[in-house]
């Protein structure tokens, strides 16, 4: 807030005038009634000066004491300035009964002094109200950032929880199967044991009738031959239901486990894709709204020839760690690809593509946007529609090699566009540049590359072209390339 004007300590932070029904908030500082009311219309009851907040919103009263001792200030004021009225009084009105002259008007003398200050104080109120909105909103989005990580840590143990949770209740579910084949194990050994038993119970039954028989060799009575062999005869043995499979196997048990698994597996594979939609849309700053202005007239796109005017579209963009292939690092807040050769640990994801080296930015565009990018090696910047294919080698998921995309392949001698696997060469007047700017008019169906050196913005290439949905920016990298995407500091220059 600006401080006190003029040495007066009765005047308003916000007007620089003198306080004019003076309101005092409960941190104890004081303001015109009006110009608190307004500042508080556009923004939380907060102090403006020592940053309290207040809530519920304070009812403001006119401080009725201060009020009066702003009156016996001025009053004293005005007592102490010098008793000779102003010049314009003394002077009087042009044409009046005062000072009268054919070529000044001593009218303008105070007025213009006047004006001029009030002038200043209207500028320093405008900038200390956005330097407080300012302060305010950094206020907030630290906040905003510390409450994140808070979230984020949370959400990360509440996974692991959930996980572990699964992990336990697969445990458990393995002891059952587990159960299951050793109950089933003991069930099948102990018939078979009892039969075992039943075996053994006839055979020994058997060889005592045997013995008998074998003592019947030198009987010569025919007739007790014939009774002994017909007591001792064995019958069918009917009690006995045992058949022996000889391909007995836990295989089957084996094959259902593995089709579980693979179930459980595609169901994951089904549901895990809601999982990372909604990790994705946890943002700090409302993706669907960040990058979207009014339409403009096509005809009015090659004049942006100068990049101060590009500067008003400039987009803050950064790769999406979902989308980036495996041999893509991301580094420096996500605004750098480098492919250096190395797999990266990244989780498989629905959204990641497999194939080609590729990444989408987390941001879709609409409206006009502005965005510059940095790049060594071999690489390929564009646009895509969120649609673009991720899994697999076909033109479907290549970069400007179908109707979802299109692209400038950068290389160390060329520049080439190519949208649906039609290309055109780019002539760059020189070496390709180092720096690429892409501007987009998504309404008017405009997308310009242009090459972006100190001293101008030079149009490389423009395309037409009816864009149904949001456009991601997307770059591809060959071996050993990077690209960075430029931010833009506060005096406005790209970094």
């Amino acid at each position: 807030m600006a401080e006190a004007s003029d040495g007066n300590p009765f005047s308003c932070a916000f007007c620089l005038d003198q306080l004019r029904d003076p309101v005092t908030v409960p941190c104890g500082h004081s303001f015109c009634m009006r110009c608190l009311t307004e500042y508080w219309d556009r923004r939380a009851a907060a102090c403006p000066q020592c940053r309290a907040t207040f809530s519920p919103r304070p009812k403001l009263c006119k401080n009725v004491l201060l009020a009066e001792m702003v009156s016996k200030f001025t009053a004293m004021s005005l007592s102490s300035e010098p008793s000779a009225p102003p010049m314009h009084e003394v002077l009087g009105p042009a044409g009046g009964h005062g000072f009268d002259h054919a070529t000044f008007d001593v009218s303008s003398v105070q007025p213009e002094k006047n004006d001029a200050q009030r002038l200043v104080k209207d500028t320093r109120r405008h900038i200390a109200e956005q330097i407080e909105e300012k302060e305010l909103e950094v206020k907030q989005l630290k906040k905003m950032m510390r409450t994140f990580l808070n979230l984020g840590d949370a959400a990360g143990r509440d996974s692991c929880k959930i996980f572990a949770e699964l992990q336990d209740y697969f445990q458990h579910r393995q002891a059952e199967v587990k159960e299951l084949i050793l109950a089933q194990q003991e069930a099948e050994m102990t018939r078979a044991e009892n039969h075992l038993q039943h075996l053994s119970r006839q055979m020994s039954e058997l060889k005592r009738k045997d013995d008998q028989l074998k003592r019947l060799k030198h009987v010569q009575d025919q007739n007790l031959i014939a009774a002994t062999c017909q007591s001792l005869a064995v019958p069918p043995d009917s009690s006995s239901s045992w058949t022996s499979n000889p391909n007995v196997s836990f295989g089957p048990v084996r094959n259902a486990l593995a089709d579980l698994k693979e179930r459980i597996q595609e169901l994951y594979e089904v549901l895990f894709p809601s999982v990372a939609s909604a990790v994705k849309n946890v943002t700090l700053q409302k993706m669907d709204t960040a990058f979207k202005a009014e339409a403009c007239d096509p005809a009015s796109i090659l004049t942006l020839n100068n990049r101060n005017d590009l500067m008003q579209y400039f987009a803050e963009l950064s790769f999406d760690p979902f989308t980036a292939h495996k041999e893509l690092s991301l580094v420096e807040g996500n605004r750098t690809a480098r492919r250096t050769g190395e797999v990266q640990s990244y989780p498989d994801h629905p959204d990641r593509f497999d194939t080609w080296v590729q990444t989408l930015c987390r941001e879709g565009l609409e409206g006009r946007c502005y965005w510059e990018a940095e790049w060594d090696g071999q690489v390929t910047l564009g646009l895509a529609y969120e649609s673009i294919g991720r899994k697999g080698s076909s033109d479907g998921c290549r970069l400007g090699h179908n109707a979802f995309s299109w692209s400038l392949q950068c290389t160390q001698s060329s520049l080439t566009f190519c949208h649906n696997k039609r290309a055109t060469e780019v002539s760059a007047g020189g070496p390709p540049p180092r720096r690429v700017g892409v501007f987009l008019d998504h309404s008017a169906g405009v997308l310009c590359f242009c090459s972006v050196t100190p001293s101008e913005v030079r149009l490389l290439h423009r395309a037409e072209a009816s864009f149904g949905q949001p456009l991601y920016p997307a770059v591809w990298l060959g071996n050993r390339s990077t690209v960075s995407l430029c931010a833009v500091d506060s005096l406005g220059a790209a970094v």
